[in-house]
């Protein structure tokens, strides 16, 4: 029950004072000033309530002193039930209730939920450890300035003389009571954060002298007091919009979002009185209407369910096993209804809380803004939803999320124009006739939202008869073995590694020369899609196996043909004698998680789930502290619904390149080291004790495909990224995870060789498709070559030399070929009979840019094709005039 309070009342403020301290430690990279910044953004969002508290108190306090003489009086001639009959008499007829004496202290009141999210963000804030600011040394530790008996803090001192003095000053004609309190208060906050980290304390000082200003102000006889707080607002968000324009050197995307919000910032106080006058004048307003607020509250859980269950559940069911037994949450419907409740707090609970504290006025532009708003909202979801690729399970997109200046002027345009129609029909019309209009996408949403969650629950059903969940490793042991004295074949498919970075990364680390002796480089070679889904099965099983070949046997179910590909080569070679061994094949049995039961029947191969198995040991093993996924999802998911419902212009500056702006960047880690701690660990999972002559092994490695940056020479993963290496790519991270799992096998190569197996060691890397780049290869097409340019490097048996590069046209497709080649005689498919070749590259092949990125429907037995965006190539991929298009 806690938790669920603290999400919907303190986690949003919790997250506003995170993105606030976030966004300006991009601006200013200074820890101390981004403290100063979420003091003054808080201080400024909770001015309006301080106001409507300043305003009740003042009324509390004349009633009070009004009706002060007879109740003294009564108190005075009547005792026990007789007084309380007479008191309660005398209040009703004066319309006030004793409870109403709370409305005296609701300024402190609203302190506390700010107070809990302050001390429970900054008390954990990592960044303050060891950061300085002004005379403070560390902001991640009590101050300890004045050097007696070991340290007196300073800081607590200053903030509680600011609190009394504020206190002093505001309460001046209070009664002793009230002043009491208000100093009681101060002392206790100098109790609770005496031995506080020191950032936090400064948050809390700067509260108070902004309090103690505001109460100075409040003092001062003026009139239209209300107008020097709007022009001071505007001010500094003026000074705020030049420097983030024409000073902060930021990505353009961030400036855009900031100025956007110091620009409504500054003009909203300024509109708010013109609207209202407007709004009288295009009718008269019963401000007053019960329809009014409830087209507010409809409006608000229309926006809820839209961010926190439609939303989540559109991504989530999108592929429920990805999302399903993630650290302690098995159901991935725990992510849909965390974020749920955290859209209450956001949309239901603090917009009541405001709803209410004002005058019936300002509910009717709240009830107008809540339309509007839901209107929007849902153009952007269902209108302006934006195609920025696959998402992986961290939330990152492996597209842009850019828009160009055309789509974001359109989708500007039409927002507005729909922001006008709502606006006319609410002040023009009865609001009974508004009601049905916004009842009616309520009933759709939720149907909507139903289906997602049904969906969810099915998948992850079905993920649970097969779901094992992973051991903690206490060390690393040989996971399979190699022989020294027969053949060894040993395949290795990184997912999305990109062919065009290799000689970048040979010019890189000119060392890898001799690692890699043996080597022929491919760079001519052609992937059949730029997914895994149809770019992955010829990897593994050959042309039968491309997405024509998938057609080709349209009477068997897409899982069926899937699941051969994956055995195709692990069977022939066991059936051959070898011992076999696959690890990670992607979808098998057509499930996003790992379904090796296709692998039972099949004793002769050895198959395992490496992915993640290894991660633990590797944080422990080097000392990293990462949030989980889970915490990362729960943080997140929240953030990519609020990335959906805004205009096109801020997505990127929300997004911030898959950064969402979490106070750490180093999460990107979490599922990368998934992979590359199996890559790190490859020689110790290396064994020689081989039952059989000859082995044959398949890897399959995502770390090429969650591309973050390594640090430089050694390209390994690291906290804080300092050095990028020195190649013309070293800033984009796709090129890192390139060059790092390269360099990582290179040292797995060179165990090898020191065990004297490289020479009895057939060695092929291969990916499935390279990266939707679009500029390592600048070649003008009308598609990205990069994304079907997979990597193919291959060492044949007692191969040896620098690395050579051959201009063969190949696909990765010829994959099977090369590994039989020589060793088994007429291998052939052991579904079909037909013989393992590559001759089906005699004539054009088929490149599918259509057919689809997500599995679909399992027992489907054909890929729809789209030939207008499809393509058959010949001979060299990197001539245009090669190409041409499958509908010509």
């Amino acid at each position: 029950m806690l938790e669920f309070l603290y999400t919907i009342i303190i986690y949003p403020l919790v997250l506003i004072i995170e993105l606030v301290f976030v966004f300006t430690q991009k601006m200013f990279k200074e820890t101390g000033l981004s403290i100063i910044c979420v003091s003054a953004v808080v201080s400024v969002l909770c001015l309006p309530l301080y106001m409507v508290a300043e305003k009740w108190q003042e009324i509390e306090r004349e009633i009070v002193k009004k009706l002060k003489p007879k109740v003294e009086k009564f108190k005075k001639s009547f005792n026990g039930d007789e007084q309380y009959m007479i008191l309660s008499t005398f209040y009703r007829q004066n319309n006030y209730h004793p409870i109403y004496a709370l409305r005296s202290s609701f300024g402190l009141l609203i302190q506390i939920p700010f107070f809990i999210a302050a001390y429970s963000y900054l008390s954990h804030l990592g960044t303050l450890n060891g950061a300085s600011f002004l005379f403070i040394k560390n902001l991640g530790a009590p101050d300890s300035l004045i050097p007696i008996a070991g340290g007196i803090n300073l800081l607590p001192l200053i903030m509680t003389f600011i609190n009394l003095s504020s206190g002093v000053i505001y309460s001046h004609k209070f009664l002793l009571k009230d002043k009491l309190q208000l100093y009681f208060i101060s002392l206790l906050f100098l109790v609770l954060l005496y031995n506080s980290p020191s950032g936090l304390v400064l948050y809390w000082t700067l509260n108070n002298i902004f309090s103690l200003i505001k109460n100075i102000y409040f003092k001062i006889p003026l009139k239209s007091k209300k107008y020097i707080i709007y022009s001071i607002i505007s001010f500094f968000c003026a000074v705020f919009i030049y420097y983030i324009l024409f000073i902060l050197r930021r990505d353009i995307n961030l400036k855009i979002v900031l100025s956007f919000v110091f620009l409504i910032v500054s003009v909203i106080p300024w509109l708010l009185p013109f609207v209202i006058k407007t709004a009288e004048k295009i009718k008269h307003i019963e401000y007053s209407n019960k329809n009014a607020f409830l087209i507010f509250i409809i409006s608000m859980l229309s926006i809820c369910i839209m961010c926190g269950i439609l939303i989540p559940g559109m991504l989530i069911s999108s592929s429920p096993q990805e999302f399903s037994n993630i650290d302690t949450y098995k159901n991935p419907l725990y992510f849909i209804y965390n974020t749920f409740i955290q859209t209450l707090g956001f949309f239901i609970f603090w917009p009541l809380c405001l709803y209410f504290l004002f005058s019936s006025k300002v509910k009717y532009i709240f009830s107008l803004f809540g339309i509007t708003l839901c209107f929007i909202i849902i153009c952007n979801i269902f209108i302006f939803s934006g195609n920025y690729g696959l998402i992986s399970i961290e939330l990152i997109f492996d597209g842009s999320v850019d828009h160009n200046f055309k789509e974001i002027i359109i989708n500007i345009s039409i927002l507005l124009i729909i922001f006008i129609i709502i606006a006319l029909l609410f002040l023009k019309t009865n609001t009974k006739v508004i009601l049905p209009l916004i009842i009616l996408p309520l009933i759709a949403l939720l149907s909507v939202s139903f289906i997602n969650i049904n969906k969810i629950n099915y998948e992850y059903k079905k993920t649970q008869a097969f779901y094992s969940k992973k051991q903690s490793i206490e060390k690393i042991e040989p996971l399979f073995n190699l022989s020294k004295t027969g053949k060894n074949t040993v395949i290795i498919m990184l997912d999305r590694a990109t062919s065009g970075f290799l000689p970048f990364i040979f010019e890189e680390s000119p060392d890898l020369n001799n690692i890699y002796s043996g080597f022929t480089y491919y760079p001519n070679t052609v992937s059949f899609n730029g997914y895994t889904r149809l770019g992955a099965p010829p990897l593994f099983g050959g042309y039968e196996y491309t997405p024509k070949g998938f057609n080709l046997r349209n009477e068997i179910p897409m899982r069926q043909k899937h699941n051969e590909a994956l055995l195709l080569l692990p069977r022939i070679f066991s059936e051959a004698g070898y011992e076999a061994v696959i690890t990670d094949p992607p979808y098998p049995n057509y499930s996003y998680r790992d379904d090796f039961r296709i692998f039972d029947e099949y004793p002769g191969i050895k198959a395992y789930n490496t992915k993640g198995l290894y991660t633990e040991y590797w944080l422990k093993e080097n000392n990293w502290n990462l949030p989980s996924i889970s915490d990362i999802l729960k943080r997140n998911i929240f953030l990519y619904s609020f990335f959906r419902v805004m205009p096109y212009a801020f997505r990127a500056g929300i997004y911030q390149h898959g950064d969402w702006f979490a106070p750490y960047s180093n999460y990107k880690y979490v599922t990368n080291l998934n992979s590359y701690s199996v890559l790190d660990y490859l020689p110790r999972l290396t064994g020689f004790n081989n039952k059989k002559e000859n082995t044959f092994l398949f890897l399959a490695n995502e770390t090429t495909h969650d591309a973050l940056h390594y640090q430089a020479p050694d390209f390994r993963p690291n906290m804080y990224v300092s050095n990028y290496g020195t190649s013309p790519y070293g800033k984009e991270n796709e090129y890192h995870t390139n060059i790092g799992a390269l360099k990582r096998i290179g040292d797995w190569i060179n165990f090898l060789k020191h065990e004297n197996v490289y020479d009895n060691t057939r060695i092929i890397i291969v990916s499935d498709h390279g990266a939707q780049l679009n500029y390592v290869l600048n070649i003008k097409l009308p598609f990205n070559l990069d994304n079907v340019n997979p990597l193919l490097l291959v060492k044949d048996f007692n191969s040896s030399g620098s690395l050579k590069t051959d201009m063969t046209f190949m696909s990765n497709a010829d994959v099977p070929f090369l590994a039989v080649q020589n060793q088994i005689d007429n291998a052939v498919n052991p579904w079909t009979g037909k013989l393992i070749s590559n001759n089906e590259k005699d004539n054009p092949l088929y490149i599918a840019f259509s057919g689809g990125v997500h599995l679909g429907d399992p027992n489907s037995t054909l890929i729809m094709f789209n030939p207008a965006k499809d393509y058959y190539v010949k001979e060299n991929i990197f001539i245009e005039s090669n190409w041409k298009r499958a509908d010509e």
